[in-house]
């Protein structure tokens, strides 16, 4: 995993990759010891902001999702792969 937070998924049955950026449109967190004092300190990556985000039609992404905060990419990654899996099915 990158500083970023960028990281990619390939399933070794199809070989198909995927490609998982935490888009966070701050730039600041609270820090819980400074918070009493109103301090903040920079975020030390972690996400990156959606205008800076790689995922792109123009970069070659096609079927591009963007999941509700608290989802989990690896879970949704999952539930894709699962499904192709069925439909190959029958």
């Amino acid at each position: 995993m990158s500083t970023t937070g960028r990281y990619f998924v390939r399933d070794r049955q199809s070989g198909r990759v995927f490609c998982v950026e935490p888009i966070n449109r701050r730039d600041q967190k609270l820090h819980d010891l400074n918070w009493t004092n109103g301090g903040i300190d920079p975020v030390r990556g972690g996400a990156v902001a959606e205008e800076d985000s790689v995922i792109t039609p123009g970069n070659g992404f096609r079927n591009i999702t963007h999941l509700p905060p608290g989802s989990s990419p690896d879970g949704y990654i999952e539930m894709l792969l699962k499904g192709e899996g069925q439909a190959g099915q029958g």
